[in-house]
């Protein structure tokens, strides 16, 4: 459930900036447990009735200022130290807003797809990490996933700044949670994670329009066209010239009503994508319903449901009463203990009402994983269930279109002062064609959200792709080579920073558990750039090549450190790979010398014409890193 953030006593704040009476209140992520920025003039702002005239008081002084024609007053709080607990009062002639329990530490802006959505308790089953790197003066605001054509003043949240107490902490984005953890083992700074990302996203969705012109544009030609696709397949199913329901009632039209005669409803194979079974570009709530018959044995004690994972949340029914739900669990198995007495001999009825927000909508783990397990054996729940509509809507892939996540998810927060930027994104445009041009368009999004945050130097740091996939098997394989190159060559902008994790990655999940040492690595950088710790934080980097005789001298920056050669019992390197004068792909012998350099020979009397390291999907053979432990950065160099 979405929480509609206000900062009032009694009542909700303003819907809009054309509201004619608005209620006062501050803007969206100005909430209870906040986390500002220390150290700078901090715009604070608002909404009230139209030129009513504000009072912000903060400790014992008092600010004043004047609501625009549309309602919306700002003022400049002077730069406060690190420190709180502290309240914050709004007044206006009528009305009263307050904020307390915030803090002035250092604020950081997470952003990307799933990898960063990705939450701690995703990788942490048993709650010990989070029990373990629980922390008060940590604590995270989560915007909701929203799009729109044109850039917003409001925030959707999913929920309002909380502090990182281990009940809460779990649902924090993992990477986000280690990254603060550590630094917050360095320096006694509150750290404030404003986090705004959207599993399986483009990097698209994430710039503005003046970067995309007509692209921008273009899209509504899109939405149309899937609008008529997803009218016809309505009418062809239903049987109706009616339009879709928008709202979900289906509980008022009885939907989850036991003595509905579920049967006179169409079926749909369960598990499986409703995307994928004649409903393309739907999103909304769809009510699924399987029947299945019990012997009074199996019936007779408690038993557990175990549905599989769920695209998006799930509300779970049986025999009319409900056994569980989860929101906005995508990755997450459901695993219901039924309790004794809910079953029954003979006829019982299974409901699961889905609610998708984007994307893949349904249950969609393998058949053999949908079972009641009870003590008398194991009844199958995969097959053809019952289905109705609850209500329905176009999936326009947003996470997928030019700027409208950019125009509700970042352009709200104009003005809002941050220590730097978090990044983990990629993988949705890790194809060939996407990966080259990513290059660009990373350092225009860098670029671009440096200037729209007004400040040019605004340290960003960001995580190449993992190793994934099959382990790399032929010298000319590339795949994912191409996009983590792109994502490295945006440090040639100033004030960034990369974390490699190719040897933290998993061969078959695009979500590597590992986000502790992802934390970690983000965390080097900004505790040696932005807090002036003496450490390495960059990951070795090939800087030049110099042919000598046949072989090639490849020469490195690494921040202060020294190479080694780890996972190989001679001590050789591995994962290098050379193109020969003919265009032919081989596996290179390397050695390292003196931890600073690195010497690739040919084979068979080949010139070298380009030298590639770790360059492929899933690099598990290359074994190159510094002292400190950090990989060194895959690369494709060509050889003059």
């Amino acid at each position: 459930m979405k929480y509609l953030i206000t900062l009032l006593i009694l009542s909700c704040n303003c819907l809009s900036n054309s509201t004619n009476a608005q209620t006062l209140s501050f803007f969206e992520t100005f909430t209870d447990h906040a986390v500002l920025q220390r150290n700078v003039d901090h715009p604070i702002w608002g909404w009230a009735e139209p030129k009513a005239k504000v009072t912000l008081t903060f400790k014992g002084e008092e600010f004043k200022t004047k609501a625009d024609e549309n309602g919306k007053w700002m003022l400049k709080l002077p730069a406060q130290p690190v420190g709180g607990p502290h309240v914050m009062i709004a007044r206006t002639k009528e009305d009263r807003a307050e904020i307390s329990d915030l803090y002035f530490g250092d604020v950081y802006l997470l952003s990307g797809q799933s990898n960063m959505e990705w939450q701690l308790r995703h990788s942490d089953l048993d709650d010990s990490r989070s029990k373990k790197i629980a922390d008060p003066m940590i604590r995270e605001i989560k915007v909701a996933r929203s799009y729109s054509d044109s850039p917003e003043d409001h925030l959707e949240l999913d929920a309002p700044w909380r502090p990182g107490a281990a009940e809460h902490i779990r649902e924090f984005s993992a990477v986000g949670s280690y990254f603060a953890h550590y630094l917050r083992e360095e320096v006694n700074v509150p750290i404030g994670l404003l986090h705004s990302s959207w599993g399986g996203s483009r990097i698209e969705p994430w710039m503005s329009a003046e970067l995309f012109g007509a692209e921008a544009v273009d899209r509504m030609n899109e939405r149309d066209k899937r609008q008529k696709i997803g009218l016809s397949t309505y009418a062809r199913d239903f049987k109706t010239d009616a339009s879709p329901p928008k709202q979900d009632q289906g509980e008022e039209l009885g939907y989850l009503d036991d003595n509905t005669d579920y049967t006179k409803w169409p079926t749909i194979p369960v598990p499986g994508l409703w995307e994928v079974n004649g409903y393309p570009y739907v999103d909304g709530h769809f009510y699924l319903v399987r029947y299945f018959e019990l012997t009074p044995e199996q019936a007779a004690n408690q038993a557990t449901l175990e549905l599989g994972k769920i695209d998006d949340s799930d509300w779970t029914y049986l025999n009319g009463e409900k056994v569980g739900e989860m929101y906005a669990s995508y990755a997450d198995d459901r695993i219901y203990k039924i309790k004794k007495g809910m079953l029954k001999a003979g006829r019982n009825t299974l409901l699961v009402r889905v609610e998708d927000t984007g994307g893949g909508g349904g249950l969609y783990s393998e058949p053999e994983v949908l079972r009641l397990r009870t003590a008398k054996g194991e009844i199958p729940l995969a097959g053809n269930w019952h289905y109705q509509i609850g209500s329905w809507r176009v999936d326009e892939q947003p996470n997928q279109v030019a700027n409208i996540l950019y125009n509700k998810m970042i352009a709200p927060l104009k003005g809002m002062p941050l220590s730097g930027v978090l990044w983990y994104q990629g993988e949705s445009n890790s194809g060939k064609n996407d990966a080259l041009a990513y290059a660009e368009l990373f350092q225009q999004l860098i670029t671009s959200w440096r200037e729209y945050f007004d400040r040019p130097d605004l340290p960003f740091y960001w995580v190449q792709l993992a190793n994934f996939k099959a382990a790399q098997e032929t010298p000319d394989e590339t795949g994912w080579g191409h996009i983590r190159a792109s994502q490295t060559a945006a440090l040639e902008l100033q004030n960034t920073g990369e974390a490699v994790i190719t040897d933290i990655g998993e061969a078959d999940d695009i979500h590597p558990r590992n986000k502790w040492e992802v934390g970690r690595r983000l965390s080097l950088h900004a505790l040696k750039n932005i807090y002036g710790k003496p450490m390495v934080a960059a990951s070795p980097k090939v800087t030049s090549a110099v042919r000598e005789g046949d072989r090639v001298r490849l020469y490195l920056d690494t921040d202060g450190s020294a190479l080694e050669v780890r996972n190989d019992r001679y001590g050789y390197p591995r994962g290098f790979v050379y193109r020969n004068q003919r265009g032919d792909w081989k596996w290179a012998p390397a050695a390292l010398e003196n931890g600073q350099v690195i010497v690739v020979t040919p084979r068979d009397g080949d010139r070298i014409t380009a030298v590639r390291y770790a360059f492929a999907d899933n690099p598990t053979d290359a074994n190159v890193f510094n002292k400190e432990g950090l990989p060194l950065t895959p690369f494709s160099l060509e050889i003059e």
